[in-house]
């Protein structure tokens, strides 16, 4: 199976592990992730500023996976929901498909509706699958404990991303449960991380973000795993800048570093060193907690005995 892989203009540049460890995991599962190099912004840091201009760039986006027979699996929430946003617009505004199409016929180009776009989280709930994910675990996790912040795009608004239930979703936590973790209950998951307020009022991003920090502890979490590539950012670059003591840091764990692990692959090759938040002692109790499949079921099995008898 193939799939145009859009990654965004951040991820690239600025977070290469998240796209990295998504193409190892995936291709064990033979899922290839081909990048088209024609691919550019979706369009969305001009969404608020000129509707036709916001739709433009993921429709040109839309039209040249469709030109190549590809569906799009995408890894950044807000090209996610910039894409879904644009098939949505064509696909019920003939008058702005044809004005649409009328310039994109200048680089030989044009959009019909038959391409899907897919979060690579959908990819890896549906296309894989949950028993198949699991068939080629070589270890899972135990006694790991995270908080898994989803981020606004992917979720909202529910009628445009077509993404799981927005305000309890379950495919993220079924992943993640997969592994053995524990996606933990925690204030703020479903919450903006203020990323969208940097660079306009810094204040209200920290305060944010520091409220996010403060649920995930509040909650146990050993490490916090964000789903968007903002979000990111926020927790693995700005959160150093904002966190007084380096001790108080909260780690970020990517989900397909996670899931990669389980499968196998090296912290090298999941690029987890990239991640700023993570220092040496992290990869020890990451690599600590890494247990054979039998024995965290077998682990399992023993809990519910004593609570049976308790």
């Amino acid at each position: 199976m193939k799939y145009a892989f859009f990654q965004g203009c951040n991820i690239p540049v600025r977070i290469e592990q998240y796209a990295t460890a998504t193409t190892a995991v995936l291709a064990m599962f033979d899922i290839e992730l081909v990048e088209l190099r024609d691919f550019t912004c979706c369009g969305y840091p001009v969404r608020n500023v000129n509707e036709k201009a916001y739709i433009l760039p993921s429709a040109r986006n839309l039209a040249i996976a469709e030109k190549e027979n590809l569906d799009i699996a995408v890894i950044c929430n807000c090209c996610f929901a910039s894409l879904m946003k644009a098939k949505n617009q064509l696909a019920n505004d003939r008058q702005l498909l044809e004005e649409i199409n009328l310039i994109l016929t200048k680089e030989g180009l044009t959009y019909s509706g038959n391409v899907q776009v897919k979060h690579y989280l959908a990819v890896l709930h549906e296309d894989v699958g949950i028993e198949k994910l699991s068939s080629k675990f070589k270890y899972m996790v135990k006694d790991l404990d995270i908080a898994v912040i989803q981020g606004c795009h992917v979720l909202r608004p529910r009628e445009i991303t077509k993404f799981d239930n927005s305000f309890v979703p379950q495919i993220t936590d079924a992943l993640v449960s997969a592994t053995g973790a524990k996606n933990l209950d925690w204030r703020g998951q479903l919450e903006c991380c203020g990323a969208a307020l940097a660079g306009i009022n810094e204040d209200l991003s920290h305060d944010l973000l520091n409220e996010k920090i403060s649920g995930a502890k509040e909650a146990g979490a050993g490490f916090i795993t964000p789903i968007c590539a903002y979000c990111h950012l926020q927790f693995d670059t700005t959160q150093l800048h904002i966190v007084e003591n380096s001790k108080d840091v909260m780690p970020v764990l990517l989900y397909p570093q996670l899931l990669g692990l389980c499968l196998g692959f090296t912290e090298k090759e999941l690029g987890i060193e990239m991640n700023s938040t993570i220092n040496i002692e992290h990869l020890n109790e990451l690599k600590e907690k890494l247990v054979s499949p039998e024995e965290l079921t077998k682990k399992k099995k023993r809990k519910k005995k004593v609570k049976e008898s308790a």
